[in-house]
């Protein structure tokens, strides 16, 4: 597993975040190896959903959503979609990586907290406090959406956030684009979720992951987290 295969490679990398405190790497694994990620992301039944519920982070399984009544869970899908109207919360399916993880997902962990892996992000981006990377697996399907917002969390002492991107063949026009912003919330670019790429930018950004469009063909599967100082 490497992010880079050159010297050459890793200063030009370092010069593209250098501009923008941001930088996308593509081709982060073997092909079998994203293959067999992607596979696990895609059928793993342990996600739950996750969403704002009375101001606070709720997370639901599918089996808590399946004995709702039907206008139980209209007004549920009708809350969430009025907090987003307003810039507010989320809505996707999630599964933090630990022990009871697929092994797949367990070794992408156990690899970003390599030593090695973590002194090339420090020497990319500069961050040199950096000791460890958090990471969940993420599943964005029709009608999910994350709004606008920073992930600077001061307690967590959050460096850079990181998305590892396993959705093969993604057309730009299903949405699911991790989505830029400029301070006052006018748009900036937008980054597709090209297959075994990983996107890494400073916590400051305004970002968001933009609303997963009914004629998606498949979810948007990825493995999200932070580099943090603690």
């Amino acid at each position: 597993m490497n992010i880079i295969n050159n010297s050459l490679e890793q200063q030009h990398l370092k010069k593209q975040y250098a501009i923008d405190q941001r930088v996308r790497i593509e081709d982060i694994f073997s092909r079998d190896l994203a293959t067999k990620i992607h596979n696990s992301l895609n059928t793993s039944g342990v996600f739950d959903y996750a969403y704002i519920k009375d101001g606070r982070p709720t997370l639901s399984s599918s089996a808590d959503l399946s004995v709702l009544s039907t206008q139980q869970q209209h007004s549920m899908r009708k809350s969430i979609l009025e907090l987003g109207s307003q810039g507010i919360g989320y809505l996707y399916a999630r599964h933090p990586i630990d022990t009871h993880s697929d092994n797949v997902l367990i070794a992408v962990k156990k690899w970003l907290n390599d030593k090695k892996t973590l002194e090339l992000v420090k020497d990319l981006t500069g961050k040199t406090d950096i000791k460890l990377a958090s990471a969940q697996a993420t599943r964005f399907s029709h009608g999910h959406f994350l709004t606008r917002h920073q992930d600077i969390h001061e307690i967590e002492q959050r460096r850079l956030a990181y998305v590892l991107n396993f959705s093969e063949n993604w057309h730009p026009d299903w949405g699911g684009l991790l989505q830029f912003y400029e301070t006052n919330g006018t748009p900036r670019d937008a980054w597709s979720p090209l297959f075994n790429s990983m996107a890494i930018f400073d916590v400051k950004h305004i970002h968001s992951v933009t609303y997963v469009a009914p004629l998606a063909m498949r979810p948007r599967l990825a493995i999200t987290g932070w580099f943090r100082a603690s």
